[in-house]
């Protein structure tokens, strides 16, 4: 019977999940001999993004049942499975509470940031302390979402309307110019990647576009729609969650940074900014979604897509 270790990742979102993906494939691939269980929040749909995953054995979440874990039942998880090391990517007093009960439950090996909060850069923190933790030098810079390879059927291009604000979306209207403008190119299927928030989004866009080939994963689970985007030519779009997806499933991604930290993509080379003109870098409060324009961004992927 194998060892167990367990990766505790609690922040909430799916593109979170998947910035941290590489570090525990890289703790995966560095413990060889254990069963990989990750911890977080059902939010990130980690169940999803890892269903045919062969490195991380299982998926627990801390709020399932639409409640969070009490002490009792976190204590109880940590001493029924047995784990023999625990990597958690928390740190501060709010999170010291996993680390105490990991000693109390017997388990050695326990890695994590430290009691005092500091204001760091997310992806190089977890960057450095696997490097650290592993004893190893990260090069490789490129998230995976382990999916059965399939042939594409048509040329596809995602489009990311999901936001986690307004600030943080890119004015419909550009969108739609910017699809005429490819579909000009060549007869895309046009996929567009939002929830049920984004319908009024998506309505407009598929009843003013010039382009008729549509899909919308408004409907969809992750799991579902993963099957639909894999193998696209590319992604363009907002700082979402399927922006993360995409780009682990090793698709070109084009980001538009208006209103969100841009250094957060330096964590799969897949991902390539685009930000406003005369900007080298952006963060939250920015406000400058709408300065980035459709034929700006159409000439990045001209030149990086289409002419290579």
């Amino acid at each position: 019977m194998n060892k167990k270790i367990l990766i505790i990742q609690l922040r909430p979102g799916l593109g979170d999940f998947c910035m941290f993906l590489p570090r525990c494939h890289e703790i995966a691939l560095n413990n060889p001999n254990y069963d990989i269980t990750v911890l977080t929040k059902k939010n990130t749909k980690a169940d999803q993004l890892l269903f045919h995953d062969h490195l991380i054995k299982n998926v627990a979440f801390i709020d399932d049942n639409k409640r969070k874990m009490k002490l009792k039942d976190l204590f109880l998880f940590l001493k029924k499975n047995n784990f023999h090391k625990v990597y958690s990517y928390q740190y501060g007093p709010k999170y010291l509470k996993y680390i105490i009960l990991s000693r109390l439950a017997g388990i050695k090996e326990i890695y994590f940031y430290g009691v005092l909060k500091k204001k760091e850069d997310m992806v190089m923190k977890s960057i450095k302390s696997n490097e650290k933790w592993l004893g190893i030098n990260i090069t490789n810079f490129e998230g995976k979402i382990i999916t059965p390879s399939i042939k594409p059927d048509h040329k596809k291009i995602i489009v990311g309307l999901g936001a986690s604000g307004d600030n943080k979306r890119w004015p419909n209207n550009y969108f739609i110019e910017l699809i005429n403008k490819l579909n000009k190119r060549n007869e895309y299927y046009f996929i567009l990647a939002g929830g049920v928030l984004e319908k009024k989004y998506i309505d407009e866009i598929t009843s003013i576009s010039s382009a008729k080939n549509f899909i919308s994963l408004e409907k969809l689970n992750i799991l579902e729609s993963i099957e639909i985007i894999k193998n696209s030519d590319f992604f363009v779009g907002n700082d979402t969650g399927f922006m993360h997806v995409s780009a682990c499933l090793n698709i070109k991604s084009f980001c538009l940074y208006g209103d969100t930290p841009s250094k957060d993509s330096i964590y799969n080379k897949n991902i390539l900014p685009i930000l406003p003109p005369g900007m080298s870098e952006t963060y939250h409060d920015d406000l400058a979604m709408h300065k980035i324009k459709p034929e700006y961004v159409y000439n990045i992927i001209k030149e990086k897509i289409f002419f290579n």
